[in-house]
């Protein structure tokens, strides 16, 4: 026989002949009845899933849906052929479930990865603390569970597209893993009312789901009886086994996605050097109409060394203000915690009380300001309505100085005159009033006392400044413009008895906390209603989330003085090297080394921080936590999972399918071979590549000699190899398109099997 009559021309493009000495059991496939029993069982988990989100989000778990159902179609269209256009329609369905999740369709668009992966990392963090259903305002948190409901939509609808045909009951059943996850779920963590017949429905979709499609029209009485009877059984049953308790602690599973460490801010005023480290947590994020200053306590009372939150006598209520200052001046915050734990509701000037605290709230001890009843966290979200005035230079000129006699306690300072201490109320700016005193023997004179005192020379300068002023503001400009020269910003300050006075008049460096307090100290002495205040400075604006993003270098104190017509009016005399103000002046190195808890202590357990202390403000998303990375990884490991499943192969191929392989290949490449050439031909063709040249000689013996063995992986990378060259700098992605790696893994099931009997077929 010659060697031409022992060569085969390539068959018709997509044609597989059966395996040799195989024969093929029938499963029946009715694709119809497939989408179907997945559209009605993902309806259901999608439903349930979206029953942990008050309100529920049904429209986007409907879109959800579709998607994944649409994505079962087109797997049953393509029925195993160009997987590619699978994955490209599994990767589009996957930047939608985003987009239907909530995450802005710009940045879906765009593909803003990082951002994307920081909110969803947000989102995490605040689970554990997350009650279901979900009332609260944090949209990530509201989008993560959204995500996460869609992914287990999409992961079941990819393992079906993506199994090979005919598809097995193994298959389905794997399949039907995330539908019962996203059903069953939310009634481990919020049991719903009639959960028996939850059950018996869940039993029926699910049976319908695997094994739908096998059933005879014969069979259909006799398997609804059979499935009628274990549903009765395990109604039955139920109540023995129900334990009237989650199964699953959701709290347990998600508080490993919380981040390491949050903020515990002490906004106590120490004086001390700031020695902390700054590590970048991003600790708050607002919804504001325009930024502000971020404030979570007014320190009303100076105790003789300092300022200290308490009730100053008759307090400063919203009396006295015009009503189009307060509309005009009035906004809605909606505020969510990251990296950080309070007790203080965070706002900015003075805060209505505020709403979506489930825990409660309570009056804080300055009007205005709120505390809650439990410690908030990460993930907690609220809003509150504030009013914080920003007039003009030319309306504080002339607002005048009519101050109601409520503010009396703001122009009121206790100074260590006498062992217990002498409160001092000071007459208001441009009155002909004495001093008052309170504590004091009759023989003493208030004047001689504050004179005398520890303060004496700051109630001179003080007094030197009003003489010379106009107008309240004029003062109050006086006193910003005298901290503005021969005083610097720095953080490595000494410890003093008196330290206010000591930094007017010694030392003459300092931080916020210096600034503000000796700030207010002389506004108070020279009669102008004045207090210090503590929080954060304004952060950066998100404009992806829309939000001022607010970091914990971002922990400040400021003044605020009260003015006839509009209340209490921002001012910052700390210098704008200052970090919290934008500055990028260096961390002192050279601070004392200090034991916590001691006098000296570093100020940041006065300026803002728990065990770790507070860090350098992350100016803009991403450097919160290390979720940041989830994203990224996680659609690595989809793109992974789908390539495997392109290039995996169950078992040796046939001798037909690598021919159709190889015609494929030659085709994607640009090897176009003219009708009638032979393998024999071809493989002379790669001569030059022995390698490849013995992969066309495997498929030869295999076809016409009975040699079952494929080709092995060094002559497959060969004829790739020779496939992609010339083709420039695509060749190398082009040579894996048309011949792409493979892996071997024994299929769940084979729907073939050898026969046991009957002759072998000839092969010449």
């Amino acid at each position: 026989m010659s060697s031409r009559a022992q060569v085969a021309v390539f068959p018709p493009l997509g044609r597989r002949a059966p395996r040799p000495g195989a024969t093929t059991v029938a499963i029946r496939e009715r694709p119809a009845l497939r989408v179907l029993a997945f559209a009605a069982f993902g309806l259901y988990g999608a439903l349930r899933w979206a029953s942990m989100l008050h309100p529920a989000p049904t429209w986007r778990s409907l879109g959800m849906l579709a998607v994944a159902t649409a994505i079962v179609a087109i797997g049953i269209l393509l029925d195993g052929r160009a997987r590619a256009l699978l994955v490209f329609a599994g990767v589009v369905a996957l930047l939608a479930m985003f987009a239907f999740s909530g995450v802005p369709f710009s940045w879906v668009r765009h593909l803003r990865i990082w951002a994307t992966a920081d909110g969803i990392g947000q989102g995490l963090s605040g689970l554990p603390r997350t009650l279901i259903p979900y009332t609260g305002l944090d949209p990530w948190i509201r989008e993560v569970m959204l995500l996460g409901g869609g992914l287990l939509l999409l992961g079941s609808a990819l393992i079906l597209a993506l199994a090979p045909r005919p598809l097995s009951e193994t298959r389905r059943a794997v399949s039907a893993i995330p539908l019962l996850t996203l059903a069953v779920l939310p009634s481990t963590i919020n049991r719903p009312p009639g959960v028996y017949v939850h059950g018996l429905l869940l039993f029926g979709l699910l049976a319908l789901f695997v094994w739908g499609e096998r059933l005879d029209q014969d069979d259909g009485a006799v398997v609804v009886g059979v499935a009628a009877i274990a549903a009765a059984a395990g109604m039955a049953f139920a109540p023995a086994i129900d334990s009237h308790k989650p199964w699953v602690n959701y709290q347990a599973l998600t508080s490993s996605l919380a981040p390491g460490a949050s903020e515990s801010f002490d906004w106590s005023q120490r004086y001390g050097p700031l020695a902390w480290p700054r590590k970048g947590h991003e600790v708050i994020d607002i919804k504001a109409a325009h930024q502000d200053y971020w404030k979570a306590q007014n320190l009303d009372v100076f105790n003789g060394r300092g300022w200290v939150a308490g009730e100053a006598a008759g307090g400063g209520q919203l009396a006295g203000i015009d009503p189009d200052s307060i509309q005009q001046w009035t906004q809605t915050l909606t505020v969510t915690l990251r990296a950080m734990k309070t007790n203080n509701v965070i706002a900015a000037g003075y805060a209505s009380q505020p709403t979506n605290i489930s825990s409660g709230v309570s009056a804080g001890a300055s009007p205005g300001t709120w505390t809650t009843n439990t410690q908030l966290g990460p993930g907690d979200s609220y809003q509150v309505s504030v009013y914080d005035p920003h007039p003009t230079s030319g309306q504080l000129e002339t607002a005048g100085e009519d101050y109601p006699d409520t503010l009396i306690g703001y122009r009121a300072l206790f100074i260590p005159a006498t062992a217990a201490g002498t409160e001092l109320v000071f007459p208001t700016f441009g009155s002909h009033e004495h001093l008052q005193s309170f504590g004091v023997p009759p023989q003493s004179h208030p004047a001689r006392l504050m004179k005398t005192s520890p303060y004496g020379r700051a109630y001179a300068l003080a007094h030197r400044l009003a003489h010379r002023s106009a107008t309240p503001y004029n003062f109050v400009q006086a006193v910003m413009s005298y901290l503005s020269h021969g005083f610097s910003y720095n953080e490595n300050t000494p410890v003093h008895q008196y330290p206010l006075e000591s930094f007017l008049f010694n030392d003459k460096y300092g931080y916020c906390q210096q600034f503000a307090g000796s700030m207010a100290l002389l506004l108070r002495m020279g009669g102008v209603p004045a207090r210090v205040a503590v929080g954060f400075t304004n952060g950066s604006y998100s404009t992806s989330g829309h939000d001022y993003v607010v970091g914990d270098i971002d922990a400040h104190a400021w003044v605020e003085a009260w003015f006839p017509h509009y209340g209490w009016v921002r001012f910052d005399p700390t210098p704008a090297v200052a970090p919290a103000r934008g500055g990028k002046l260096a961390i002192v190195s050279n601070a004392p080394s200090l034991k916590p808890g001691g006098q000296g202590t570093p100020s940041v357990r006065g300026l803002g921080s728990g065990p770790t202390g507070p860090s350098t403000a992350a100016k803009g998303r991403g450097a919160s936590s290390p979720l940041v990375w989830i994203i990224p990884l996680a659609v690595l490991a989809v793109v992974a999972v789908v390539l495997l499943a392109l290039t995996r192969t169950t078992g040796e191929p046939s001798a037909d399918e690598m021919l159709a392989e190889l015609e494929r290949a030659l085709a994607r490449s640009g090897r176009t071979i003219s009708s009638g050439v032979t393998l024999v031909e071809l493989e002379r063709r790669f001569r030059t590549s022995p390698d490849a040249a013995a992969y066309i000689r495997r498929i030869r013996m295999a076809r016409f000699a009975g040699d079952g063995r494929a080709p092995t992986t060094d002559e497959r990378r060969a004829l790739r190899a020779q496939l992609r060259a010339g083709l420039g700098m695509g060749g190398l992605l082009r040579g894996l398109w048309a011949l792409p790696p493979r892996w071997r893994m024994p299929a769940l099931r084979r729907h073939s099997r050898p026969s046991t009997s009957g002759p072998r077929p000839s092969t010449s």
